[in-house]
């Protein structure tokens, strides 16, 4: 059997003439000896001379092809795809059908697909691209692909490079030693190479650095990090995108009405810019997340409850326990006001107005005792029969226990026992350096506090926003790490 030294050899001599190998000139016909007979040689000596190359488990390989199939054909046994899209154009279709040949038995038809663009349009190339690699599905997740911009003219590789950049998709090309006699890549050289993003080739570590700083929540830090970056890119959209969007979220965490909503005007206003690069399914998070906090700034009161929830998590993630235990401590109290007010005529907890809690026939005086026997044995102390002057979180679950309200049923606070473990637990809040003591939150107790505060949030929804699942909307308004 012939090494591939000496069907190197006899390549040659095709080329020269001095033997044949089938019809056509003698160029022709030592590229045809070479696709035939030299083919599988090559690809063994291409997987052995890229043995040391890190290679992506990859859905989709985007090749473009010229003259020669053969650069597609060796990326494609190098990166073994699932599917791939030949880029070509019009005057190259004889060498597709040479891809289409060699890959009948490796890839079904559908899994091949071949589209012809204008090869002096980078645009049209990007378009291609974006297309291919978009979701299968609405709302389902991008392909995983690369794009070999080996074959092709100079100008199709520019566009490939283009939606390489765009698309944060790696990108590959076949390099080896050229033979200039015949004036191609010498065969059993060839060897793969993978390339990043082009952004990440120019040195964008100041880009990573501060989506490290936003992944950390430290969003201040990172608004001023990509504000920096924005001065000096050449292409500044995406860091003024994420300068807003870490700005946005500084803002809502800070409570920050005055400033939350000019912010968040001017990341719905980069949503639409495609030069944001943002994903279809962050976009739509990311609009919701505008949405709830429009309604947050008009002091909508099932979104304030909500959202002292959501900055819980989300200091509860960052392990800052005082902070967490705090807002879910707000969630507790904020879920038992909002019932009442909202079922009891607009009770208000700061200026309350018992007659609205009871009935016609009832007394205050009748309440008020109610509510000090039930105090009583929770607080196991004696105190006067009067009803407070302001309801605070405790007052009001015994006043809602008192007067047999469904919300506690449907928080789980069953009877007297679970008032007075409820009010146990919220005293670990009250025992913190952001309360009225000088002790820290431990992880258990913020554990144990979030447990009781998603019981009541879920039970106000349950009983005012039926219409809506709750923890949907917990999951869909958390904070993006990627965006």
């Amino acid at each position: 059997m012939a090494t591939l030294e000496q069907k190197r050899d006899y390549m040659r001599r095709i080329f020269r003439g001095l033997e044949s190998y089938g019809e056509g000139t003698a160029a022709a016909q030592a590229t045809q000896y070479r696709l035939t007979e030299l083919y599988a040689d090559v690809v063994v000596a291409a997987r052995k001379n890229s043995s040391g190359v890190e290679r992506p488990a990859i859905d989709l390989l985007v090749s473009l092809s010229g003259f020669s199939p053969e650069t597609t054909l060796l990326a494609f046994e190098l990166l073994q795809p699932t599917r791939l899209l030949v880029v070509s154009s019009e005057n190259t279709r004889t060498k597709v059908d040479v891809i289409h040949e060699k890959l009948r038995d490796r890839l079904a038809f559908s899994q091949i697909q071949v589209v012809y663009c204008e090869p002096a349009d980078p645009i049209g190339i990007y378009e291609i691209v974006r297309k291919a690699v978009g979701p299968r599905h609405l709302g389902g997740p991008a392909l995983k692909a690369i794009i070999d911009i080996t074959g092709g003219k100079k100008v199709m590789s520019a566009g490939a490079a283009l939606a390489a950049s765009q698309l944060d998709l790696k990108m590959c090309y076949i390099d080896s030693d050229y033979d200039p006699e015949m004036r191609q890549a010498l065969p059993g050289t060839e060897r793969l190479c993978i390339l990043p993003n082009p952004t990440a080739l120019f040195g964008d570590k100041e880009m990573e650095s501060a989506l490290a700083m936003f992944r950390s929540g430290a969003y201040s830090g990172a608004t001023a990090r990509f504000g920096q970056l924005s001065e000096s890119m050449s292409e500044p959209a995406r860091a003024r995108f994420l300068g807003d969007l870490a700005a946005f979220y500084q803002a809502w965490c800070d409570l920050d009405a005055n400033s939350v909503g000019q912010v968040a005007s001017r990341v719905r206003e980069r949503l639409s810019d495609p030069r944001s690069q943002v994903r279809p399914e962050t976009k739509r998070r990311l609009t919701e997340q505008l949405d709830f906090v429009e309604a947050l700034v008009t002091r909508d009161g099932s979104a304030s409850l909500l959202n002292f929830f959501l900055l819980g998590e989300h200091y509860l993630r960052l392990d800052r326990y005082d902070f967490a235990a705090l807002l879910f401590y707000r969630t507790i109290e904020k879920s038992f006001s909002e019932r009442m007010r909202r079922q009891y005529q607009g009770f208000d907890l700061e200026h309350p107005d018992y007659t609205l809690l009871i009935g016609p026939d009832e007394d205050v005086n009748q309440l008020g005792r109610r509510f000090t026997d039930v105090a009583a044995k929770i607080f196991a102390v004696d105190r006067q029969a009067v009803l407070p002057w302001k309801v605070a979180l405790v007052d009001a679950m015994i006043l809602l226990h008192v007067i047999g309200d469904e919300m506690l049923s449907a928080a789980k606070i069953t009877d007297l026992k679970g008032v007075g473990y409820v009010r146990n637990l919220v005293d670990a809040r009250n025992r913190s350096v952001l309360a009225h003591g000088e002790e820290s939150v431990n992880r258990q107790q913020c554990d144990d506090l979030r447990k009781r505060a998603l019981l009541n949030l879920r039970a106000y929804w349950r009983l005012h926003e039926p219409a809506e699942n709750v923890d949907d909307r917990i999951e869909t308004l958390q904070f993006v790490s990627e965006a």
